[in-house]
């Protein structure tokens, strides 16, 4: 990297460290290598929702800049790296491994596990002290601004939980494992469409909204065995060891604790959005035209929403209609071409099932077809 593009790289983090995404994006788009990456999708999702940013969004971006951090002789970046070893070593060694017999780049294999690895994620954010020490040590004043709410995720348990559909619009019901508790949680997408209950381990921590709590990240779908284990354990990180257990003696795969997409705003990750649009028969050639550069999951959001518009999804899909609108191109499509007069009742339902900043552009839609009507 050019003395230049590292000054934009600098420039780019110290943007995001004040809350300025739309600058971060500015400098980070000048950067010729970083055109495809996953940052700059998480950055334009911000930049698009800059006047709708809730407060449990403000925290997740906080934890995902802090677990991003690598500034040489910091605090912040010596935790990051032990949690990167820990998570490398308990769930993802057989990466490290075909790395050496087939001859990859082992840092390569480093940049995956921080940027894919739940088990990472998790690691360094809380176990590892990560996001207490991002606030304390590189945090800009922007940023801290909007802390509040992170700072109250810090020390959040990790549990096991069966998730089943909320009594109320937009919610999920999970049941502590650990103690018989159920607690409803925002509905983000955790739990797919189809499915009526799901075993899963995350942190459940307060969401600065209605209702009151909500997993500080996209919750991770295991065995119920695995749940149980993890809902029994007292002593922090040990979740990690069992996770390891279970990748070791193959009940689990270590793929499963990693994800190709890491999404603030939604639990649905861009790629489930295809998988409820595609054919399974098709998948193979849409990740082909994905790794081409062709904008996939632009065009399957574009083509929930028109499902959405045309009443072919019943309401467990309500998640994955909020995350096809929060996606800025199909949310521009859909605006010119499926909405229509005598749609507005149809785009209230969805509004009252999903939560801001969704809500906010599904009561646009409504407001657009009332406007035609």
């Amino acid at each position: 990297m050019t003395p230049v593009l590292l000054d934009f790289y600098e420039r780019s983090a110290a943007a995001e460290r004040e809350g300025d995404a739309k600058e971060a994006l500015e400098y980070h788009l000048g950067i010729p290598m970083f055109q495809r990456s996953r940052h700059r999708s998480v950055l334009e999702q911000l930049v698009a929702a800059a006047d709708e940013l809730t407060p449990w969004i403000w925290a997740r971006w906080i934890v995902y800049q802090a677990i991003r951090s690598e500034d040489p002789g910091t605090q912040t970046a010596a935790l990051v790296r032990a949690a990167m070893q820990d998570a490398l070593v308990t769930c993802h060694a057989a990466l490290m491994d075909a790395a050496y017999e087939e001859g990859g780049d082992p840092v390569k294999v480093l940049a995956n596990v921080m940027g894919e690895s739940w088990v990472f994620h998790q690691l360094a954010a809380h176990e590892y002290g990560v996001l207490a020490s991002f606030l304390d040590e590189l945090a800009g004043e922007g940023l801290l601004r909007h802390a509040d709410l992170a700072r109250s995720w810090i020390g959040a348990r990790m549990s096991g939980y069966r998730l089943e559909r909320g009594t109320q619009p937009g919610t999920l019901r999970a049941h502590d494992l650990s103690s018989s508790e159920t607690v409803e949680v925002l509905d983000l997408g955790a739990l797919p469409p189809t499915g009526t209950a799901q075993w899963v381990i995350g942190r459940i921590a307060p969401s600065g909204t209605s209702p009151e709590q909500m997993f500080d990240l996209a919750p991770l779908a295991v065995d119920e065995k695995v749940a149980q284990q993890v809902a029994r354990r007292r002593k922090p990180g040990v979740w990690a060891d069992d996770l390891g257990r279970a990748v070791h003696r193959g009940r689990m795969c270590g793929a499963d604790a990693r994800r190709e997409d890491y999404e603030l705003m939604t639990d649905v990750s861009s790629w489930s959005l295809v998988e409820l649009v595609t054919k399974p028969t098709d998948l193979g050639r849409v990740r082909l035209e994905a790794t081409d550069g062709r904008d996939v999951v632009g065009r399957a959001a574009f083509r929930v929403l028109r499902a959405a518009a045309e009443g072919s999804l019943d309401e467990d899909a309500a998640a994955y209609v909020a995350a096809a609108v929060l996606n800025a191109s199909a949310q521009g499509q859909a605006e010119r071409k499926i909405l229509a007069p005598g749609q507005s009742s149809c785009w209230l339902r969805w509004a009252e099932l999903t939560h801001d900043p969704a809500r906010s552009r599904l009561m646009r839609f409504v407001e657009l077809t009332a406007d035609a009507a």
